[in-house]
């Protein structure tokens, strides 16, 4: 009956009838039980709402109830005046209100970047943890661009005196760890290095595809001609900045979203337009004085370089990438020289070496490959939303120059055809005299130096040996980089500058064109991704050639940009931490950027972190291989260099040459072949056996765990356990193999024990009976 009654009292809209009802079948109850008779009244026909609905709730009745109202959303306030019944009502977004609950939960979570597991430490730390944590606050003052949002008291005085005194047992324990690393490479690390991603192998490709293409108009076979240094013993060369031949608009260039603190997962692995070979626009590339990519192939392009710099009264004109390429003698390369004999405003000839920037023959190594595409990725992913498009006014005034560039064709195709008017017999086939002249009308026209060099025939030619892509697919002047954002060459400047060689007393002039890409603010910022491999243990050093190139960048852009230096996980392209450096920052700072000076002593780092390319020897390296190129002969020649060649490098002229390398041997012949396929190194994983040198670089998860980099944990949990050794058990052999030397005379063999009893059977012996 209890039953009963819940189920009544669970019914919402009672009436007084009803509760007449169950006051009066409870009150017949008492009296029942109080009495010990029984009424005639039979309770269980009792009717609150339907006959055959006593024990059970029908629909309607849920319909009434006030919970289930609640649960569908459909409940109203009975308060609420009949005025008010009119108005809309306003529903509960129960959605909105559980995501704010996930929202609150979330607050008292960090996300902490690149955040794995413990390593295997080996053993613990020599400090303590409270002597972590103290030069822990010292290294965060330091570098306050490590993870912001995590706070960490600023250090005390005593933090400062606790930081002095552990110095030397610091840097002890240093060592070791990075031994310890060592051994993990070897084992475990080493294969993240050779596995890139696809997204990266799909951007390392189709830039080799556009390299490849625009090189086509090289000569195909090199010979050795000599070999050149590229360093001065105890030179003192400086450059020195002349003046600005065009500059750039910094405001005009696509802003970046500065990665300074990152609360949540952010990768560069982002969909990326890769760039197509363009057989119309062989070289993504604006001559200076132009508003429009050109269609000239690179030789030309070589020689309209070396005639604009003949103008201006220099005897070099350079990309940014391939003095940077100069600088850096860790790693492979080859640079295309061009040799062209100009006439001055004077009316003087004099010759002019022209440096195009870097290509390669094969397929580079994995590391390489992944430093290339991740500077593409890296500046596509930071890119803001909104500069992924050009704007109305840039759509427009790229429209203008795209038309007043044909009709210049136009015009010049008409001033031409008079000259070029050839005597023509009429057969009767006007039909295909017509389609050849729309043809030639449809070709771009090249300028009139152009078409002088071509007939001069040049020096150490092979012009013409540039091959024409097949008329049936895609036709010669067909342009694939129209749809392609990435096909757009950024804006680029021409500054003259002077290398001042003081030891020899020489002095050459150099026009240099640089790339400007992005911007940060009003400032203009120089994107370097450093690939982290093991990132779980510490953060890789900057090699002393990679800072000189980058020292190089910022000088040629007049200290006027910043270094952004962002470090991103190899295996999954995540986006760790970033830094920002000045020109005196990179300049006067150790190898190890984040490292403050009192951390470790001069005298225990090793020689291979000493700061070896400051301004003056940057200034060295340029003044050195410059002097060297002085008095080539116009031709084609290629400037290659390996990391066994040390600081030298080889010239190689075009032509067959005599045969044979001599000393040299390998490299003293080259052929322009381009293979994608086929492997620069036939050993890859040789090259990835080197393992990347540690520093002590904060990194975020060191703050979060407050443990100090480059050292081991000072928490005994964390420290891994040794697995215990199985307990050695001897087993009972079979009984096919005896004692080994048994004699067989009845020799001993080997007795087997007795199986043992049970105490309770020792027990069941049977008593001793006298008789």
């Amino acid at each position: 009956m209890s039953l009963s009654v819940v189920t009544y009292c669970f019914i919402d809209d009672l009436n007084s009838e009803c509760v007449y009802q169950i006051y009066r079948t409870v009150l017949l109850l008492l009296i029942e039980d109080r009495m010990g008779t029984k009424f005639t009244t039979n309770y269980h026909e009792t009717k609150c709402s339907t006959p055959a609905d006593v024990y059970f709730l029908t629909e309607k009745d849920l319909d009434n109830c006030v919970t289930e109202r609640i649960l569908r959303n459909r409940y109203y306030d009975p308060l609420i005046s009949s005025d008010s019944d009119e108005e809309e009502r306003e529903n509960i977004d129960w959605d909105k209100i559980f995501e704010k609950k996930k929202d609150n939960e979330k607050q008292g979570r960090v996300y902490v970047p690149a955040l794995h597991s413990l390593p295997p430490y080996p053993k613990i730390s020599a400090l303590t943890s409270q002597q972590h944590y103290q030069c822990l606050k010292v290294l965060c003052q330091e570098n306050p661009h490590i993870m912001p949002s995590f706070f960490i008291h600023r250090p005390t005085k005593l933090d400062l005196k606790v930081f002095e005194q552990v110095k030397e047992t610091y840097a002890n324990e240093q060592k070791e760890y990075i031994d310890w690393v060592k051994g993990l490479w070897a084992t475990n690390h080493c294969i993240r290095a050779l596995r890139p991603k696809p997204s990266v192998e799909m951007v390392y490709e189709a830039e080799f595809k556009v390299t490849a293409n625009m090189m086509q108009s090289f000569p195909k076979t090199y010979h050795l001609v000599g070999q050149i240094p590229l360093e001065i013993a105890n030179g003192n060369c400086e450059i020195i900045h002349l003046k600005d031949l065009q500059t750039v608009n910094i405001s005009e260039l696509p802003e970046i979203r500065y990665p300074d603190d990152i609360k949540s997962k952010f990768s560069i692995f982002k969909p990326y337009n890769v760039p197509e070979p363009c057989y119309k626009h062989p070289c993504r590339f604006v001559l200076p004085g132009e508003k429009s990519m050109t269609t000239l192939p690179l030789a030309e392009i070589h020689r309209e370089l070396a005639q604009y710099a003949g103008e201006h009264g220099a005897q070099f004109v350079a990309a940014e990438g391939a003095l940077r390429s100069l600088v850096r003698t860790d790693r492979r390369w080859a640079l295309p020289l061009t040799v062209c004999s100009t006439i001055g405003v004077d009316g003087d000839e004099s010759n002019v070496i022209v440096l195009g920037n870097e290509f390669s023959l094969n397929r580079e190594p994995a590391c390489v490959r992944t430093y290339k595409a991740f500077k593409h990725l890296l500046e596509n992913a930071l890119k803001q939303p909104s500069t992924g498009a050009l704007s109305s006014r840039e759509q427009d005034a790229q429209g203008s120059l795209e038309t007043s560039f044909e009709d210049e064709s136009e015009d010049g195709s008409t001033a031409d055809s008079e000259d070029e008017q050839r005597l023509v017999i009429d057969t009767g086939d006007m039909d295909t005299d017509k389609e050849r002249d729309e043809n030639e009308l449809a070709s771009p026209k090249r300028s009139r130096r152009s078409e002088g060099a071509d007939s001069g025939g040049g020096g150490g030619g092979g012009g013409g040996d540039q091959p024409q892509p097949a008329n049936d697919e895609l036709g010669v002047y067909s342009c694939t980089c129209d749809e392609s954002s990435s096909a757009r060459p950024p804006p680029c400047s021409f500054r003259k500058w002077q290398i001042n060689n003081k030891t020899h007393k020489e002095v050459h002039n150099i026009v240099v064109h640089c790339e400007h890409r992005v911007r940060h603010g009003s400032q203009e910022v120089v994107l370097e991704p450093i690939p982290e491999y093991q990132i779980d243990v510490g953060a890789s050093l900057q090699a002393a050639p990679t800072r000189a190139a980058l020292l190089l960048a910022l000088l040629l852009r007049r200290d006027a940009a910043a270094l952004l230096n962002v470090r991103v996980e190899g295996p999954t392209g995540d986006v760790v931490c970033a830094e920002q450096l000045s020109t005196e920052q990179l300049s006067t700072q150790q190898p190890s950027s984040q490292q403050p000076s009192s951390q470790q002593p001069s005298s225990q780092q090793p020689s291979s972190q000493q700061p070896t390319c400051p301004r003056r020897d940057v200034g060295n390296t340029l003044g050195c291989v410059l002097s060297q190129l002085t008095g080539l002969l116009p031709g084609h020649y290629v400037l290659k260099h390996e990391p066994e060649h040390g600081r030298n490098a080889l010239l190689l002229a075009a032509g067959a040459g005599g045969g044979g390398g001599g000393a040299l041997g390998r490299g003293a012949r080259l052929e322009l072949q381009f293979d994608c396929a086929q492997l620069a190194e036939q050993d890859e994983a040789g090259v990835a056996r080197t393992p990347p040198t540690l520093a002590p670089i904060l990194l975020p998860y060191h703050k979060y765990r407050k443990i100090l980099p480059c050292a081991f944990t000072p928490f005994q949990n964390q420290v891994a356990r040794e697995p215990r050794k199985p307990v050695a058990r001897q087993k009972t052999p079979p009984q096919a193999i005896q004692l080994h030397g048994a004699s067989e005379e009845g020799a001993a063999t080997r007795k087997w024990p007795k199986k043992k009893r049970n105490r309770s059977q020792r027990k069941k012996k049977t008593p001793k009976t006298d008789y």
